[in-house]
């Protein structure tokens, strides 16, 4: 997974603190680095907003009017977003200001390299791990306070000497968009939107180094036989043999451990688990007659050989699991490992069906060809799918953890709605009789 939210929560941290202290951040004078802030923040969440909720090209009818903003806050924030922020022209710093604008240019160094790496993570993603339905509505929250955070730090520019006066137009007009922007996604549900993640091609493999890791190694192999370039059928074989060692470590431990009251359920799941890993091996024989001319992807030979290595102090004594960390990453990693079969049935079928790998040909004049759907291999990764699925479907459903990190629609909400000026009656005219 990427550090998206770790970086998101630090993006928005670092607007919030600017924010709370307009003296220090309107002293900056370095304006070519306030500009490249400014720009570069504003790419950030047009970027996001882009991919969320993208506007068609028969969208693009005019400027937004008042109405607009009223039935489709999103789309108005989106149009006013498009252009870039209007360039400043700071003055430098006089003798006064002098101790507070290296503060300040510091600041906006912070947020120009925040925002530069929340860009790098949201485009660089895999596009299928980018949130959508009611996911989506979360980061719109979250690109609407951003761009909200950001209007109100123009709004303390415009203070600054030298600051062009039409700053202040285009910064609140955003800031009253992102406000409604915001407010329409906050009115529903908020689910935690999945992490973010590379994409396939570029997913790296997964320490394991103890037992805690193994829940956390095991989802990141079902994920790189999914996502791998080719694998041989070889390959896929010694994948399912490997796994099927897994399976019955895991079986062991889990009779081995059992409380007296889970004893017997335990048990009976163990046994359905070393069951499971026959199919797999069922699996490694079918393909020794196949062949492919593609080169095998390694990542997941790696990946499978650190979790064989995590777990071979657990094969020789399977008591080792009896501390309460290693019973609660155990049995968190029952489901990812019966999800690695599930992604070699996907992988390999993938692979038939697309005609990468090839059978043994009775014609003399043709040594292989297209893998016919007798063969054993469809039965054998049909009955191990099948076998997999049954086995996760008696596991408890797992609650998805919580990010320790707060969103931006979180963290800004304060700060933005917080006014620094009064409101005042001087105004309104007083009432002729």
């Amino acid at each position: 997974m990427t550090s998206f939210d770790a970086d998101l929560h630090r993006l928005a941290t670092q607007l919030a603190a600017m924010i709370a202290a307009p003296a220090v951040t309107a002293a900056a004078d370095d304006t070519e680095l306030v500009n490249l802030a400014r720009q570069t923040v504003r790419n950030c969440y047009r970027a996001m907003l882009t991919d969320l909720a993208p506007i068609s090209a028969d969208q693009h009818d005019g400027p937004p009017q008042l109405t607009d903003l009223a039935l489709n806050p999103v789309r108005v924030l989106h149009l006013l977003m498009q252009p870039d922020p209007p360039p400043l022209d700071l003055a430098a710093a006089t003798q006064r200001r002098a101790t507070s604008t290296e503060a300040a240019n510091e600041q906006w160094k912070r947020l120009a390299h925040a925002a530069e790496i929340v860009t790098h993570e949201w485009t660089s993603s895999d596009p299928a791990s980018r949130p959508a339905g009611d996911r989506a509505w979360t980061r719109i929250a979250d690109v609407a306070a951003l761009a909200e955070a950001a209007a109100t730090l123009d709004r303390h520019l415009v203070d600054a000497d030298r600051a062009p006066r039409r700053l202040l137009g285009d910064c609140a007009t955003i800031a009253l968009a992102a406000e409604h922007a915001r407010r329409h996604a906050i009115s529903g549900p908020l689910p935690d939107p999945e992490p973010l993640r590379p994409p396939p091609h570029q997913l790296p493999p997964l320490a394991v180094r103890d037992l805690p890791d193994l829940p956390a190694g095991l989802s990141r192999l079902g994920m790189l036989i999914t996502g791998a370039r080719h694998l041989q059928p070889g390959m896929v074989g010694a994948l399912a043999a490997a796994h099927a060692r897994t399976l019955d470590t895991l079986a062991a431990a889990l009779t081995a451990t059992s409380p007296p009251a889970h004893r017997a359920g335990r048990r009976r799941y163990a046994a359905a688990l070393k069951s499971h890993g026959q199919a797999l091996n069922t699996l490694r024989i079918a393909c020794r007659t196949l062949s492919s001319l593609d080169r095998d992807d390694p990542r997941p030979a790696v990946q499978m050989r650190d979790i064989r290595t995590a777990l071979h102090p657990l094969a020789n004594k399977p008591s080792l699991a009896q501390r309460p960390d290693n019973q609660k990453a155990l049995l968190a990693a029952l489901r990812p490992a019966l999800a690695v079969t599930i992604a070699v049935d996907t992988t390999a079928k993938s692979q038939m069906r697309f005609g990468r790998w090839l059978m043994p040909a009775d014609d003399e004049q043709l040594r292989w060809k297209k893998i016919s759907g007798e063969h054993p291999v469809n039965e054998a990764l049909d009955h191990a799918a099948l076998h997999a699925r049954a086995l996760s479907n008696q596991l408890p459903t797992p609650t998805a953890p919580r990010t320790p990190y707060q969103a931006p629609h979180e963290i800004l909400a304060t700060p933005i709605h917080h006014s620094p000026t009064t409101r005042s009656s001087d105004s309104i005219p007083t009432p002729t009789l």
